[in-house]
């Protein structure tokens, strides 16, 4: 019997360090894979915080040109057909942008856009709802509301 156990033992040691070898390998590719797998969602993440964060600055782009058109019309008395062809060119540009973050943004952020582009579509084509001098301010005076509540919720969300 002890002939028996010597032979045995030290196979059933080696079988034993095996097992143990096999199962400690395995553990470690699942934590490699899991670590992997956390890396990939956290750069996935940041990419399309960059994109949209890129889309979010090219939307107040185009809000800013809008803005500068709707003071053309409404303090420096534009309106000829160039100004009108500049007018459709932004407020179309406008639109587009926030139709893209809609698609790419949470519907609290998509929300606050549209707020914006439709004050500024409605300052570029009505004016500002006082008709005094200086017009400049009152067009800015009409947007900043829906302007500072968009940039307030885009703040939060991104941070």
């Amino acid at each position: 019997m002890d002939v028996v156990w010597t032979t045995l033992a030290p196979l059933i040691g080696v079988l034993l360090g095996g097992l143990m070898s096999m199962l400690a390998q395995r553990s470690a590719g699942r934590a490699l894979e899991r670590g992997e797998a956390r890396r990939s969602a956290r750069e996935l993440a940041e990419a399309r915080r960059n994109e949209r964060l890129t889309h979010l600055i090219e939307f107040l782009s185009a809000v800013q040109e809008a803005e500068r058109v709707a003071v053309d019309r409404h303090h420096h008395n534009l309106a000829d057909e160039q100004w009108q062809a500049r007018a459709r060119q932004v407020l179309d540009r406008v639109w587009v942008m926030q139709k893209t973050i809609h698609v790419l943004c949470t519907p609290e952020v998509s929300e606050a856009a549209r707020s914006l582009a439709w004050a500024v579509q409605e300052v570029i084509r009505k004016g500002p709802e006082d008709p005094g001098e200086p017009q400049d301010e009152k067009v800015w005076a009409h947007i900043r509301p829906s302007r500072q509540a968009f940039l307030d919720l885009v703040r939060d969300q991104l941070s």
